[in-house]
């Protein structure tokens, strides 16, 4: 019996889409997966977060994410060289919406609350991820760029 150690992770980048001067600031963790057993049955759970500070008169921004360096939504896919790792970021832990921009089945989410602090409101959201169990791939590190884009 082989079993293949792959590091996997999504890394964010976070930008405003022509953002009022004084609107917010975007910050993002990426999904770590960890270690990805091959031979496992069970899917590889990860998850990450987005965090946004914001005017205190910013009120239900949109959060999109890109389908990162493939393309495409379903499935995401991390790259180790030519391999390729499906993989996807989901609306919440039951993993079931695909979050993305609407695009390709996916959804944008908006964000609401947000409590004021110091004259700032601040927004948080976890982004979940998953990595389908059963994939034959080598052993690497996959990695992706997801561009995190919030609509005023």
């Amino acid at each position: 019996m082989r079993r293949t150690s792959i590091l996997a992770a999504a890394a964010m980048t976070a930008w405003l889409a022509a953002p009022p001067a004084h609107a917010c600031t975007v910050s993002a963790t990426g999904v770590a997966f960890g270690a990805y057993d091959t031979l496992s049955a069970a899917p590889d759970d990860g998850t990450g977060s987005i965090v946004l500070v914001c005017h205190p008169n910013v009120h239900a921004p949109s959060v999109e994410l890109d389908a990162g360096l493939s393309g495409l939504f379903s499935p995401r896919r991390m790259n180790s060289g030519a391999a390729a790792l499906d993989y996807n970021l989901y609306t919440s832990a039951t993993r079931l919406i695909v979050w993305g921009n609407g695009l390709g089945g996916s959804v944008a989410v908006t964000l609401t609350g947000g409590g004021v602090t110091a004259g700032q409101r601040t927004f948080e959201r976890t982004i979940y991820g998953r990595i389908p169990a059963g994939q034959s791939v080598p052993a690497g590190t996959y990695g992706d760029t997801i561009v995190v884009t919030v609509v005023f």
